[in-house]
Formats: C-alpha cells, structure tokens, sequence
C-alpha cells in the first residue's frame, strides 16, 4: 500500500487539462439530447450531418469531366467504394511490387502486407463492391438485401460514422476521464464484473454512441497498458452494447417502438446479468490475464493510506491528461482511418456479403438452427419454427434478425427475438471484425463460442422478463 502523501501532488495546469479535456468528452459522447423521437447525443448529431451531407449528394465520375454515363452514385458509397479500391491496389502492390515507401514503413507494411486471408477479402470486397456499385453481375451478389445492404448501408454507416470519430475517441480516452472514473467506482466494477473501473466508460460510450466505438476504445486501452488480455475480452464481449438511439432504430423496425422502454429495460437488465456471470465461466475465465508485452501494466491499482480515494482520482486524471498531446490525437486519429478505412471496411464487405449469400440462398441457417427451434418451443415462444434462424443469423449483422422479425404477427416473439438480436452483442460484420483484428486473446472460434453462450443464458431471462412486463 502507499501511503506517501506527497507522490499525490495535483498539478493546477494538469488538473485544469483533465476537467476541460473530459467535460468535451463527456459533452461530445454521452450527453443525451432530446430529438423528435427519442434522443441523440452531440457525436450522434455529426456523424448523422455527416451521413445526411454525403447521402445526399449524388455524384457521377464521369461527369467530373463532361462525359455522359449511365452511374450515378451517392457520395458516400463512392467514398466507401474508393477505400476499398485503395486498400486492394495498395495491398497487390505490397506482396507483387514490396515498395520501399510501404515496406520500410511499418505502419503501411502491417496494414497493406496483410495476411493472405485478409488480402483474398480485399479482393472479395473490390469485386462485391464494384459489381453493387456499376449494378452488373448476379443478383445474388448485388440485390439490396445482400451486396446492396452492405455497401450502401452498413459500409457507408461506418464511413461517416469513423470520419468523425478518428479524432473524438481520443478525447475521451487520453484526458484522464476514464482513470478518474476507474479509480472512484473500481470496487464496485471489480466486485460484479471481475472488471477495471475504467471499464464503465466503455459502457457509457456504446449506450450512447456505437457497439464498435467501445472496441475500439477497449482495444486500444488494451494496447496502450490499462487492460490485460482476459479483461480487454470480457469488456468487448460484455460492455459493447448497441447504442440505445439504433436500439430504437431496430424496435422501430420490427414495430414495437410504443413498448421500447420496457424492451430496452429487459435488454439492459439481461446484459448485466451476462456480464456477471460469462467473466466468471469458460472460456473467459481461462483467458490469460497478462498485459501485453512490450507495454507492460500502465494502470495503478494499489490502494493508498492516508489519501482519499477522490484525491487519487484527481491525481491520476491529472497525470493522464497532463502526458496527452495533440499530436498524439492527431496520430491516434490517422492510424485509425489506416485500421478502419483500409483493413476493416474490406472485411466486412467481404465476410458479410458471402454470410447474407448463404442465409439467402442456402438452407444452411434453417438447418443448424434446429436445435434452436426445440429450445425455443420449450420456451413456448410464439412462432418458434418460422423464426428459429433469426437466433443465429444475428452473428452475422444485428440487423438482420429486425427486418426478418419486422412482418411477425407475434409482439411477444418480436419483444423476446428484438432484445436477444441486441444482447447477443458479437456481430461478425461489426464488433466481431473489428475483436479479430486486435491483439485480444480472442479468435474466431471463442467468438462463436461466447455468441451461443449469451444466445442460450440470455434467452430464458429474456423469456421471463418479457412476460413479467408484458402482464404487469
């Protein structure tokens, strides 16, 4: 234990840089404001101005030099579109050419000289998206419901969504928010969730702002020192809620939005439940709780004698933001466009539109979704064999089991399949990717594993919850 008041000295300048620093991020992400139909929040609003800006602009390349031709695109799409063309040429040009500006360069070597996995989805995603772009190719690969909903819906959401949030994360990750928070409620978070206290940031963040916002943090906490391997993958596979203004989005879809704040209340009493018990079982609880190497423990957690726990919050913040720089953010910013725009994106396209082929063309999700069903019937929820898949086809996309619920006679199937499509909280074409792709001890198998086990514990609580509500 320490007890040497003087190592507690608050800096008036670092001080002054935590409180403002963490109120923009406060404000930026968890302030709610009221909408017409629900609220948002300030980042919420930029990114759907953003959205709504490049939405709306139709753009022709063709025409950029007076020529007549058949295309004409959203701005957004072909922004979406140009990334996933830089990211294909980029990474044929690193293993056929190995130029010096992208191997002597480690950052542009990690990101183009990919793995021959990856490089085969880049040029999946090149392929996919150019067929749904030029509107030529089959229609399994270019209907709306397939190459169609993943490019001009979900790649171009995360394209206007990253614009904006490459350079906010920091401001709230690197201003000393999370270590003041951390260190004020770390008993409490470490005796439910096994968990830093930190960690209630990177729930705030996904309530109020995006599932892969708080991966993003967690995985990027997780690299700089402040989450070991075991908790960096309980936090993503627990805390990563979608955000509650797409939650409405999604019961607006299925046509339950009169009910969202009791079916919002069951999702959120659910997920707590699951975040106390899956840190504690396999395969979680197995996890190596090392931080990485290299980096090393960067968090203090040793309680102190003679000093109040809201000064040693004051003091920790106050270090934190006094070592933030704006060129840091700027750095943290543009490595997260390189991670985004040119990995991520292509990822998604690829793996999500050949998932959508095989759930619409293909039996397969009917059939693995047998014992499902049984589960289901025990359960006595309506409609158990005609909605059975939508439990699955959730690790794909979340959004996919709305617009399969959204023509259901069955309220309560729409109230106990709606809460599970968002407790289930591992998607593939978002969160999944995006846990993949960082160095957290989690691979595509402990992925799948994690999704059946909150499909299977979450489900019966749902179950009761709903119908607990539904006749109160």
């Amino acid at each position: 234990m320490k007890s040497d008041q003087s190592s507690y000295q608050i800096k008036t300048g670092n001080l002054l840089k935590f409180i403002i620093g963490s109120l923009v991020g406060l404000f930026l992400f968890l302030f709610p404001w009221p909408t017409e139909t629900a609220f948002n929040i300030p980042l919420g609003f930029a990114i759907d101005f953003i959205g709504g800006f490049l939405g709306g602009h139709r753009v022709s390349f063709f025409n950029l030099f007076s020529i007549q031709a058949p295309w004409d695109f959203n701005a957004a799409t072909l922004l979406a579109y140009i990334f996933i063309t830089i990211s294909f040429l980029g990474t044929i040009l690193a293993y056929a050419v190995k130029p010096g500006f992208i191997m002597n360069n480690e950052k542009l070597k990690s990101t183009f000289y990919a793995h021959p996995v990856y490089a085969v989805c880049r040029l999946l995603a090149f392929v996919f998206a150019t067929m749904v772009l030029f509107d030529f190719g089959p229609e399994a690969i270019t209907a709306s419901w397939i190459g169609g909903l993943m490019l001009n819906e979900l790649i171009t959401g995360l394209v206007s969504i990253f614009l904006i949030l490459a350079f906010a994360i920091p401001v709230l990750t690197d201003f000393g928010l999370m270590e003041f928070i951390g260190v004020l409620i770390r008993k409490v978070i470490r005796f439910l969730f096994t968990l830093p206290g930190r960690a209630s940031i990177d729930l705030a963040a996904s309530w109020f702002g995006s599932s892969a916002v708080s991966v993003i943090i967690t995985r990027n906490q997780h690299e700089k020192g402040f989450y070991t391997g075991r908790e960096a993958a309980a936090i993503a596979v627990n805390f990563s809620f979608v955000s509650l203004p797409f939650s409405f989005v999604v019961a607006r879809t299925m046509g339950i939005e009169p009910h969202f704040f009791l079916w919002y209340l069951i999702i959120c009493i659910t997920c707590i439940v699951l975040a106390i018990i899956t840190p504690r079982i396999w395969p979680l609880r197995n996890l190596k709780n090392d931080y990485l190497e290299g980096v090393g423990k960067q968090i203090d957690e040793e309680e102190t004698v003679g000093v109040s726990r809201m000064k040693k919050a004051l003091y920790t913040a106050s270090e934190r933001a006094g070592a933030a720089k704006a060129s840091d953010v700027v750095k943290g910013g543009m490595k997260c466009y390189l991670d985004v725009f040119m990995d991520l994106l292509p990822v998604i396209m690829a793996l999500g539109t050949v998932a959508l082929i095989v759930e619409d063309a293909t039996p397969v999700f009917d059939w693995i979704s047998i014992p499902m069903r049984w589960f289901l019937e025990l359960l006595r929820v309506p409609g158990a064999a005609d909605y059975a898949s939508t439990t699955l086809v959730g690790f794909i996309d979340m959004f996919l089991p709305a617009i399969m619920l959204a023509d259901s006679y069955y309220t309560e199937t729409k109230f106990i399949l709606g809460a599970l499509s968002i407790v289930q909280i591992i998607y593939m074409a978002e969160t999944g990717i995006l846990i993949l792709k960082s160095k957290m001890p989690l691979g595509f198998g402990r992925l799948f594993v994690l999704f059946l086990m909150r499909t299977l514990i979450g489900l019966p609580i749902i179950v009761l919850l709903t119908r607990l509500m539904m006749n109160f």
